[in-house]
């Protein structure tokens, strides 16, 4: 970590890439996001905070950076607790090790004014050959059969292994779910702004439970529903509770 007095800026990098001047880190982050490889997700209104950019930075090459623009209610909290961006950078190491792939960050910048941190720039390894599980649904590539199944049960012992490490997702939308080629594991899931450390069984289950409501314009077999449910018990112990508490939350959410 480097602490910058002048400009008030935090700095953290991964052991492989030390001794990053915060402010000159800062500066190739803002030229960067200038002119981007590619937008991945723009602000389009007053209460989103996160723009989501693909961009080159040395000595890391093609990243994907995450900038979060904090409004001021976030910006009064934030020297109480994590921002999301600190929350992903430290437990990335404890997820990783229970066997869920995630994009690896790279570095954490965050801008202080005085104690309070008004914007925060994440940024992880950018993905080659990836695409969501969301596109791959509805470009109609992944029909209600066996190889169907074979990809969500990865998808289900994933998410089991991350719950088993105390931690929840919290969007585990299909467009979160990234499958990627020529690598192993051949999943991940991304965008976790949400992740939050728990043991909360209602907090597991609908974490679970998102994860089974498929887009709009796609289905699962009531048959593919129970056996993926049968698998997330099966590597996280039989529960009755979860088990209700999943089945709830999958019928509140289908009405």
């Amino acid at each position: 970590m480097k602490f910058n007095y002048v400009h008030k800026v935090v700095c953290f990098t991964r052991p492989d890439v030390r001794n990053q001047d915060p402010a000159g880190l800062l500066s190739k982050i803002e030229r960067a996001a200038e002119s981007p490889l590619k937008i991945i997700k723009e602000i389009t209104g007053r209460a989103e905070i996160k723009r989501t950019l693909k961009v080159n930075i040395v000595p890391w090459g093609d990243l994907c950076l995450h900038e979060y623009q904090w409004d001021l209610r976030r910006i009064a909290f934030s020297p109480f607790r994590l921002s999301r961006g600190e929350r992903i950078w430290k437990f990335y190491d404890a997820i990783v090790r229970n066997g869920v792939f995630i994009p690896e960050p790279v570095f954490l910048l965050e801008i202080k004014r005085f104690l309070f941190t008004t914007k925060t720039y994440l940024a992880t390894r950018w993905i080659d050959g990836a695409c969501s599980l969301d596109h791959l649904a509805s470009a109609g590539k992944i029909p209600e059969s066996g190889d169907l199944q074979v990809i969500l049960l990865k998808y289900v012992d994933a998410i089991a292994n991350l719950h088993n490490a105390g931690f929840v997702h919290g969007d585990l939308k299909w467009s979160n779910l990234l499958c990627v080629s020529n690598r192993d594991p051949d999943i991940a899931l991304i965008d976790l702004d949400a992740l939050e450390k728990t043991s909360s069984v209602r907090m597991l289950a609908r974490d679970f439970g998102r994860f089974l409501i498929p887009p709009k314009h796609y289905q699962l077999q009531r048959e593919t529903i129970d056996l993926l449910i049968e698998r997330y018990l099966g590597r996280r112990g039989e529960s009755r509770l979860l088990k209700r508490v999943i089945g709830a939350y999958v019928a509140k959410k289908k009405k």
